[in-house]
């Protein structure tokens, strides 16, 4: 075996310098791919849209006006729906609680039968 072996061996300055050098990249990597700005109907935009904005920070993101009114009829029609679902379901849930409440209410009367 050659002296002075590799394994376990402290790291040089160099190494670490490298090391520290490849974190900050990647670092400043990730600020740049950062979303920065405002961006406008952040609600409507999807986030395939979105992620066009993180590739180019200058890139134009912003609805149409046809794309924007359309979006915004889908979800008033989606939350119409889950209000009609949830009241259908409050409806019902009253529906069986008036049974339970109608067939309490009348006490079982005792069977009169003449004894002579």
């Amino acid at each position: 075996m050659a002296p002075g072996g590799r394994i376990n061996r402290p790291k040089t300055e160099l190494a670490r310098n490298l090391f520290k050098r490849r974190r900050v990249l990647s670092l400043e990597k990730r600020k740049k791919r950062r979303i920065v700005g405002a961006v406008i109907d952040r609600d409507l935009i999807t986030r395939n849209h979105l992620k066009k904005r993180s590739s180019s920070s200058r890139a134009n993101i912003t609805l149409s006006g046809k794309k924007r009114r359309k979006l915004i009829k889908q979800l008033k029609h989606m939350e119409q729906e889950k209000d009609a679902a949830a009241a259908q379901k409050q409806e019902k849930r009253t529906h069986t609680q008036e049974k339970r409440t109608h067939t309490q209410e009348k006490p079982a009367l005792p069977e009169i039968m003449d004894v002579e």
